[in-house]
């Protein structure tokens, strides 16, 4: 190990797993993603005029975000949400609630756009506008972001750094947070999140027009309650971290909420799991991991499409 990377070694245990604080057995974070109409807007501008359909999405701002945030208050949990710019200015009243309630509200770009297909002064002109939305609307500071769509563009992590943010929960591939490169010695953390953990996989669907397209029925309720209950599990059993995605059209149902109520009941009740909001999450994990192990996935697939341009390795992006 070099005499850089020993100073600075993470605090793990011998087999590798970090060490929570308060000798926790593992973390668990509560994210909500509260998209409402934007999300099928930005799909379908023509969406606008399909009033029945966009109020499928809007049931999450009309319904189902006032009952996440009393499941939410009644667990005494946490809970970040990441929202568009558009969305909050649509429902300004959901946001300042979600607020006041002592949650963080996170970035998911302007409209949910897909940043891979932007230039790099278009996507930091719309973070920074996007970014003094949120602001003007809960009066508190943006720290913590999520890819809305689409691919990570490899400045973003310095650009988020810029605009003020310093923690992601947008990428997969790891069960523990870890950190990306953002340009001057500086790290944005990332909360990695899983598809097994996301109630849209499991409950989102439309008849007409289908979407997601392929799938045809929604899934049984107390099946999707195992699945989450045994990946929380080997969380805890493995002393990793467990990122469950909310969304209040979806998981705000009268029926559904009850799923969220047991889970977060699993958690507070365990007694061994660390539930901190995001923010003194993502601080603690950049004040006592400031590198990833040796040989981390994220470090490799970044000094391999540095060196190597994208699109020599990949061709072009296509448009979808």
């Amino acid at each position: 190990m070099s005499a850089e990377r020993a100073a600075t070694a993470p605090v793990v245990h011998e087999d590798g797993r970090p060490r929570w604080p308060a000798g926790m057995s593992c973390a668990a974070l509560v994210t909500v993603n509260f998209d409402a109409e934007t999300l099928l807007l930005a799909q379908d501008p023509a969406m606008a005029d399909r009033q029945k359909t966009l109020s499928v999405m809007r049931y999450g701002a009309t319904r189902g975000s006032q009952r996440l945030l009393d499941v939410l208050d009644g667990a005494g949990t946490p809970a970040a949400w990441f929202v568009p710019a558009a969305t909050a200015a649509a429902h300004p009243s959901v946001v300042r609630d979600v607020a006041r309630s002592g949650h963080s509200v996170g970035l998911r770009g302007d409209a949910f756009e897909r940043f891979d297909r932007m230039d790099a002064e278009s996507r930091v002109g719309m973070l920074n506008r996007a970014a003094e939305s949120l602001v003007a609307i809960t009066g508190t500071p943006v720290r913590g972001f999520r890819l809305p769509v689409g691919e990570w563009p490899l400045p973003l992590a310095a650009e988020l750094m810029d605009t003020g943010i310093n923690w992601s929960s947008s990428w997969f591939g790891d069960d523990t947070p870890f950190v990306l490169p953002a340009g001057h010695g500086r790290s944005l953390v990332e909360l990695p999140i899983s598809h097994a953990l996301d109630d849209r996989a499991a409950f989102f669907w439309n008849v007409n027009p289908p979407f997601p397209a392929g799938q045809s029925r929604i899934a049984p309720y107390g099946e999707v309650l195992d699945n989450w209950l045994l990946e929380f599990e080997g969380c805890r059993r493995e002393g990793l971290l467990f990122v469950l995605q909310l969304h209040p059209e979806i998981c705000g149902t009268p029926g559904r909420i009850q799923l969220v109520e047991d889970v977060l009941s699993t958690l507070v009740g365990s007694g061994d799991v660390w539930l901190p909001s995001a923010d003194r999450m993502a601080a603690w994990w950049a004040d006592h991991h400031p590198l990833n192990p040796a040989g981390h996935p994220a470090d490799v697939f970044l000094s391999n499409v540095v060196t190597t341009p994208t699109s020599e390795k990949y061709g072009h992006p296509k448009e979808a």
